[in-house]
């Protein structure tokens, strides 16, 4: 279980937010929601251990994320960012570049594997040969999906994850999240799609500070 408690972050000088807690339970799907400028991508940040938070904890199964602990707790989260920016020509190396992280270690590739997870987002096997840039947004955003699905981990992050997508396509991408949700994972997804966060189990809204 992902815990999140009284949890406070600071940016620019002023409180994002404050007294922020939550859990996402094993096979649990949360939206993250709330204006523009709330925390909700800093606060992703801070469960990937990349920002301290001022104050209150973050702990995975009863451990607490601490800059000592932060690397154990990357080998078992996935993270999708809104924009996609890899450094790989071809999608066929984009979608193995996960697996030669440090922290992926013991995760073999496997392209039928792949192919069989895109075929549940509709997913073309073509776009394997295909170059990045010849992918939309919501195809990179997509075939990515299906990477952290085969990783497996305890935790999937995802900022905007329809944000790019239609209508289909994004309920595609609930469906899929439902699929690694009863495979055991943990999500927490930053939207602003009011269909996609009533698609998931929780809506948690981050509101403004006040001071």
């Amino acid at each position: 279980m992902l815990e999140v408690k009284n949890a406070s972050i600071s940016a620019g000088g002023r409180t994002l937010f404050s007294g922020l807690s939550f859990t996402v339970a094993d096979g649990q799907t949360v939206c993250l929601t709330g204006s523009s400028g709330s925390g909700k991508t800093t606060l992703l940040r801070a469960l990937l251990g990349f920002l301290p938070l001022d104050e209150g904890h973050i702990s995975i199964d009863g451990e607490l994320l601490t800059p000592s602990s932060a690397e154990e707790f990357r080998k078992h989260i996935s993270y999708i960012p809104q924009e996609l920016l890899l450094p790989s020509e071809w999608v066929s190396d984009m979608v193995r570049l996960p697996f030669g992280l440090k922290v992926n270690r013991g995760k073999p590739f496997s392209k039928d594997l792949l192919l069989a997870e895109w075929s549940l987002l509709e997913l073309s096997p073509e776009l394997y040969d295909k170059k990045t840039a010849e992918l939309s947004g919501g195809e990179r955003q997509r075939a990515m999906l299906a990477v952290s699905g085969m990783l497996g981990k305890a935790v999937l992050l995802l900022d905007e994850p329809t944000s790019a997508l239609d209508a289909h396509s994004a309920s595609l991408v609930a469906g899929y999240l439902r699929l690694l949700a009863s495979r055991g994972c943990s999500i927490v997804a930053v939207s602003h799609d009011q269909a996609f966060a009533a698609m998931c189990d929780k809506t948690v809204t981050i509101a403004p500070a006040t001071l």
